[in-house]
């Protein structure tokens, strides 16, 4: 055996080994950048769904808002023709009682029986 051939022996495992290593830190610089990567997007997904349910909710609290407006207009619509249907009507038993007062208020003509 030659001199030569340990030397290169521990060359070619230097080399190996230092292959092997790049290799190595490679690999776990690839899998730290994607663990990186994962949590930057599962932060960008909650963060997204909550601005998300955010804007879900004040669109939720505007429709009730004007649910709530609209229920009331309905209300004194409601009320205000009822209040004139009422009116109508007390009206029409009026003119009812005042046509039956004036007609028992007439004079009887002579010749004619009241009953």
């Amino acid at each position: 055996m030659d001199e030569k051939d340990p030397n290169r022996i521990y060359e070619a495992t230097e080399e190996l080994a230092e292959s092997a290593r790049e290799s190595y830190n490679t690999a776990v610089d690839r899998a730290f950048a994607a663990q990186e990567s994962n949590m930057r997007l599962t932060r960008s997904f909650f963060e997204d769904w909550a601005d998300t349910l955010q804007e879900q909710a004040e669109l939720n609290r505007h429709t009730m808002e004007s649910l709530v407006e609209l229920a009331r207009e309905q209300r004194e619509v409601f009320q205000e023709l009822t209040r004139e249907s009422l009116n109508a009507y007390d009206g029409f038993l009026n003119s009812l009682f005042s046509y039956y007062k004036e007609a028992l208020e007439e004079p009887e003509e002579p010749g004619t029986d009241r009953r």
